[in-house]
């Protein structure tokens, strides 16, 4: 009888065994290639994170510009900084040089403003908006509200994100000619001096006597992203032709 019993559990315990290592190689069969499959994944994510971080300004330059143009359509006509209805701010100036009188707009916060254009470069009709906080950066380049009018004599000073907007200025030679257009002027300048500075040196953005377009963006030695490093594409003006204002 004692063997009999003995017997009987031995083979309880076996079943017992036989089943925990069915469910063991249930549950490793499973769970192996889930394992597999997350390690994979992440060594895949892991080797493409800096890709992608280099093809980002790329992505944003097809992508993200054409899908705010797109929303912008669809939620407002104009300038989100001042009422639609808002008038056009006119002014009658006098040419000191020729005592001629022209008629200038100046811009609301955020408005367009003007169009840069330096076929060698490869810059054609770029848009220029008023101010230069991020938002209005996201729209074109953005005319700096701490330099002077365009039309008015001195340093007319031009930023641009150098993935978007100002993508090839660093394209621009000494020589090349480049026009600013206004709704009132539109003016000529010839590349003069282009620089490198960082970003704490404010000399080329201060005002000066010089009658100078001043466009900067970004600078990594050739390479998209941001930077503490500034290129500066200074241009002197040699022709200022003024246009009849319709308001």
């Amino acid at each position: 009888m004692k063997r009999t019993s003995a017997k009987h559990n031995a083979e309880v315990r076996h079943q017992k065994h036989s089943s925990s290592n069915k469910v063991l190689r249930a549950f490793t069969f499973v769970l192996t290639p889930f394992l597999i499959l997350v390690i994979v994944l992440s060594s895949l994510v892991l080797a493409l994170s800096k890709p992608y971080a280099q093809l980002k300004p790329y992505t944003n330059l097809v992508f993200d510009v054409s899908a705010k143009e797109a929303e912008s359509k669809s939620v407002r006509t104009l300038n989100k900084y001042r009422d639609d209805d808002a008038p056009l701010q006119i002014k009658e100036i006098q040419d000191d040089e020729t005592n001629e009188t022209h008629t200038m707009v100046y811009p609301y916060y955020g408005d367009y403003y003007a169009s840069i254009t330096c076929e060698n470069a490869g810059m054609n009709n770029i848009k220029v908006y008023s101010g230069t906080t991020e938002d209005v950066l996201t729209w074109g380049a953005g005319w700096y509200n701490g330099s002077v009018y365009i039309g008015h004599v001195g340093n007319v000073v031009i930023a641009g994100h150098n993935h978007t907007s100002f993508y090839r200025l660093p394209n621009c030679k000494i020589g090349d000619i480049v026009t600013l257009d206004t709704s009132y002027c539109k003016l000529t300048y010839i590349v003069s001096d282009i620089e490198v500075f960082h970003e704490t040196d404010l000399t080329y953005i201060r005002p000066s006597d010089r009658d100078i377009l001043t466009m900067y963006t970004c600078w990594n030695n050739g390479r998209l992203g941001m930077s503490e490093y500034r290129l500066a594409v200074i241009c002197d003006c040699v022709e200022r032709e003024w246009k009849e204002v319709k308001e």
